[in-house]
């Protein structure tokens, strides 16, 4: 009877908690936009289910360690399709399934993108904000789990996973932002910090966030898409983000600084005042012709 009575309590205060945390207030205190401010992010004891997304992979693997994660014999692509070609018999189907197995493979190992000088796609999608270009970073990317997923690479050391989450009622994490933020309070049993849009440190939508000892979660409202960003990064790495992103964004309307030295004090035509008297002169010979 104990045992009930104590059961029903955790899972009372596990509901009350989930709903309670959606709406927590946003932190005052964060400075530094989404990345500097991970210290403030709430700790939890382990990730709620969330550690399935690192399923045979560790930070600061290479693009090239990654890529053999998936896609060696026995890697992760080959243990996804294992139990659909148990269950198929040989002939058709089977080689459709390893049809589909292998373009997937290839389409990894094809999609690795750095971020040099040359701009790309990227910079039109909801990711434009989530790397830098002339600092040594790079993505690659798959489909998996119902999930587009994005791998991000920084100094070739893979240190995030970005993975966009359909928003739908049958869906593991429902329909809302806000049923999202709750199943995940639940699931990691700690109210996630709530950030508003913020453009002064770098929030372009409302984020929820938690943090274990290891990892920081991010949770992006992207719900005009249907979708949930839910990221996971390297709390090492993101501890030196600043410094690893030595090189800053140029902005490609700011003035060339030899130009600004020289208009400083203001814009003076030399010839202003000799154009001026010669207009004088003309005009008196005009009268005295006259």
């Amino acid at each position: 009877m104990k045992r009930a009575v104590v059961a029903i309590s955790v899972l009372t205060a596990g509901a009350a908690l989930a709903a309670s945390v959606v709406a927590a207030p946003p932190s005052q205190s964060a400075k530094g936009g989404s990345h500097a401010a991970a210290s403030e992010a709430p700790v939890v004891q382990n990730l709620g289910g969330l550690e399935k997304t690192m399923k045979g992979l560790r930070w600061g693997l290479t693009h090239d360690e990654v890529t053999d994660a998936y896609n060696k014999t026995g890697g992760l692509f080959d243990q996804e399709y294992a139990p659909q070609l148990m269950h198929v018999q040989p002939g058709y189907e089977q080689q459709q399934l390893e049809a589909d197995r292998d373009n997937r493979k290839v389409n990894l190992e094809r999609s690795y993108t750095r971020f040099g000088d040359t701009p790309t796609g990227y910079d039109t999608t909801p990711l434009k904000n989530e790397y830098t270009y002339r600092n040594d970073e790079a993505l690659q990317k798959l489909f998996k789990d119902g999930r587009q997923r994005y791998l991000f690479y920084i100094k070739d050391k893979l240190w995030k996973i970005y993975e966009e989450v359909p928003l739908k009622a049958e869906g593991p994490l429902g329909a809302t932002f806000q049923d999202a933020v709750a199943k995940l309070n639940a699931a990691m049993v700690v109210p996630a910090r709530i950030r508003p849009v913020d453009s002064s440190q770098g929030l372009d939508r409302t984020t929820a966030d938690w943090q274990d000892r290891t990892t920081h979660v991010r949770a992006l409202d992207r719900s005009n898409e249907h979708l949930l960003g839910l990221v996971l990064e390297d709390r090492n790495t993101l501890a030196n983000i600043a410094s690893l992103r030595s090189t800053k964004a140029v902005d490609p309307f700011a003035i060339d600084p030899s130009i600004a030295a020289i208009t400083k004090q203001g814009i003076s035509d030399p010839n202003a005042g000799r154009d001026a008297k010669a207009g004088d002169a003309g005009a008196g010979k005009g009268k005295k012709a006259k």
